[in-house]
């Protein structure tokens, strides 16, 4: 569910106590109250005196929710009489960021930029305590679960604990933060605390440095962090979208599920009662709600890369999919239903540039951003040895040779290694050195040339025996980022930043066939194992097939919601695999694609299929509207001759042949029913 109505960013989210209503609060100055079960809001909005809306809260009893603004003050709204007047608490000289109830709704803390954190009787909004010690903005506070305790999180870098029937300090601030504490909580079992800061979220048990657990790989601020009811997963709001983390002892080992569909930084997150559903509050303006396991007691990472896929290839056997991307992660696919076969390959620091699979399916290669080349088992995901060492800068491409023996890495440092594979040394033959950074790399069939693509737009061939360079390279004007030799050998298929594809006589470097037709560069290019259809992909976000021999354009295949960086066949050349900047892979079905760019085929959803997407409007040959699809649905349209996507999500434009159009678009009503 998306929920709107709010007009600026919405800062706060929190679930009543039964789990049927949502509260939020905005910039725009209100706080609303949703319902659950239909999206609507319940009463008009509730105005905190046009001052921004930082935190909410609702009472243990579900009688009253709180709002703490930027104002300095902190309001209560008797929502059990709907009075839409509320109570302020004053007292606090600048904005409160951070508002909770005690666990018997007694009591109401809060937590200012005046760096202080305060206690109010709720019955009588009379000021208890104010607990003074941070030496910068307190962020976040939060009752124990036994409500004997308050927990703080600062600017200063520090949490501080205190007594909540005193309003004194348990102990020392608990410290060794590298940035400010943004938000905090406790574990239902009040023993562990966990925070969120600048690129990190720490857990530790509450009141001592214990135990401390370090979850990796955030980038960005950790806005709002919360535990579900059952203890067992972490969900937190950081830039890029919502966190989703497994509890357990070896936390660390595993990536988190990322929720995205938001447009802007996600401020908030609250788990539901039950623990199924996980709400967010966005910049963006909106409030989603997302499944958070299905009542599961254990997360684990979806089917899904979560950033950029870089680069797909193919198994000989055709069994296997294997996929690289900005996630920093390797993956593995059943090519035939798209779900993964083994967890993520971790150990890359940065973004996968490159990933190839040897002939005899045994071995993966992976090109990394952080300057290395990984060899990995593709029955069991481990790692075969030591990173490849020996590039200077990021390696952008590796390839395997057809028999499985030797290795090619190309690099932004402008050199061509090639590898021992048996001993994952260099061979005897290089360094060899191009003109400009190295994009691309293949091996001749027979494995007796290599190949190398450079951003200056020259195509170097060597000799692998020797590393002696063949001719004069090819040039192309324009960086060159993707090569493939022809299955026999003679010609070499090269894209271009000029939109254009190329084909080069091997033996003459002469070009001799131009591939015309895409309106954005060429990301991408492949060959069908008999060397009669070659598949590129590119910015405009479309895949095109065409005739090798005499390059006429036979399909354009519409789906892809980014640039299509990366294709490769099926050894059996009848379907297509492409990964594309959408963060989805997509497998093809070539003649299906053919049969459809004729025009042959009357079925409506393959009128779908064929068609672009404007706006939102899937549109017909003759520009006739024919669907609108919601933004957060466009990338995820599976519609022949689409026949699975690797995604988070899938939409099934096929329809298992129900589809009624023309005069026969009734023909959907069935029986009785009337429009």
């Amino acid at each position: 569910m998306t929920f709107t109505g709010h007009t600026d960013s919405v800062n706060t989210v929190a679930y009543s106590p039964d789990g049927h209503l949502l509260i939020s609060g905005s910039d725009d100055g209100t706080v609303r109250i949703w319902d659950i079960r239909s999206a609507e809001e319940m009463v008009s909005p509730l105005s905190s005196n046009a001052s921004a809306v930082n935190s909410v809260a609702f009472s243990p009893n579900g009688k009253a929710i709180t709002a703490g603004t930027s104002a300095g003050e902190v309001c209560i709204w008797d929502i059990a009489t709907t009075q839409a007047i509320p109570q302020w608490l004053r007292g606090h000289s600048r904005k409160v960021n951070s508002v909770a109830f005690s666990p018997d709704g007694a009591f109401l803390a809060s937590a200012s930029n005046d760096k202080t954190v305060r206690l109010w009787r709720v019955q009588t909004g009379e000021q208890l305590f104010v607990m003074e010690g941070h030496k910068g903005h307190v962020n976040a506070v939060v009752f124990s679960p036994a409500g004997d305790l308050l927990a703080s999180g600062s600017d200063d870098r520090t949490i501080r604990l205190w007594q909540s029937a005193t309003g004194e300090p348990v102990s020392q601030p608990l410290s060794g933060r590298m940035n400010a504490v943004r938000s905090l909580a406790f574990c239902p079992d009040g023993i562990m605390l966990v925070s969120g800061s600048y690129c990190e979220i720490q857990l530790q048990k509450a009141q001592a440095m214990e135990g401390m657990t370090m979850l990796p790989g955030h980038l960005g601020w950790v806005r709002s962090v919360q535990i579900s009811p059952n203890g067992k997963i972490l969900a937190s709001a950081e830039d890029d979208g919502v966190h989703l983390w497994t509890l357990k002892e070896d936390l660390g080992e595993y990536l988190p599920i990322v929720l995205k569909g938001h447009s802007g930084k996600v401020r908030s997150v609250a788990f539901s009662p039950n623990g199924l559903y996980v709400a967010s509050a966005s910049a963006d303006h909106t409030i989603r709600i997302w499944e958070a396991g299905s009542g599961q007691t254990s997360i684990q990472p979806l089917p899904a890369h979560d950033k950029d896929v870089n680069l797909v290839a193919v198994s000989a056997d055709g069994g296997s999919i294997v996929s690289g991307s900005d996630d920093n992660s390797v993956r593995i696919w059943n090519a035939q239903t798209g779900e993964p076969k083994l967890p993520p390959l971790l150990g890359h620091k940065n973004p996968v540039k490159s990933v190839a699979i040897s002939t005899d399916g045994r071995l993966i290669a992976s090109a990394s951003g952080d300057c290395t080349v990984r060899l990995w088992s593709a029955q069991t995901g481990g790692a075969i040895s030591e990173p490849l060492l020996g590039h200077k800068l990021e390696v952008n491409a590796v390839q395997f040779s057809s028999d499985a023996r030797w290795l090619v890495s190309g690099s932004s440092d402008s050199t061509v290694h090639i590898w021992d594979v048996a001993t994952r040394q260099p061979s005897s033959v290089g360094p060899l050195h191009c003109d400009a950074s190295v994009l691309a790399v293949f091996f001749s069939p027979d494995y007796q040339l290599v190949a190398a693509g450079s951003h200056s737009g020259r195509i170097h061939l060597w000799k692998t025996e020797n590393g002696q360079a063949v001719h004069q390279p090819f040039y192309a004007k324009y960086p060159i980022g993707s090569i493939v030799f022809s299955p026999a050998g003679k010609h070499l298929v090269s894209d271009g930043d000029d939109k254009v594809g190329r084909v080069w006589a091997i033996g003459t470097g002469q070009q001799i066939l131009v591939l015309e037709g895409h309106s954005g560069w060429i990301c991408s290019i492949t060959i069908s194992p008999d060397g009669q259809l070659i598949g590129t992909g590119s910015d405009d976000r479309t895949i095109r097939i065409w005739d090798a021999k005499s390059g006429a354009q036979l399909a354009i295949l519409h789906g892809h919601g980014h640039y299509v960086v990366s294709g490769a066949f099926t050894a059996d050349g009848k379907s297509i695999v492409s990964g594309s900047w959408d963060m989805t892979i997509r497998v093809w079905n070539v003649d299906a694609d053919v049969l459809q760019s004729s025009g042959s085929s009357e079925d409506p959803a393959a009128a779908l299929a064929r068609a672009g997407l404007d706006d939102g409007w899937i549109l017909s040959k003759s520009e006739a509207l024919l669907l609108w699809v919601l933004p957060e649905y466009r990338t995820f349209l599976l519609s022949t001759p689409c026949t699975i996507i690797i995604g988070k999500h899938r939409i099934d434009m096929t329809a298992g042949g129900t589809w009624h159009c023309g005069e026969n678009w009734t023909a959907c009503w069935r029986g009785s029913s009337t429009v």
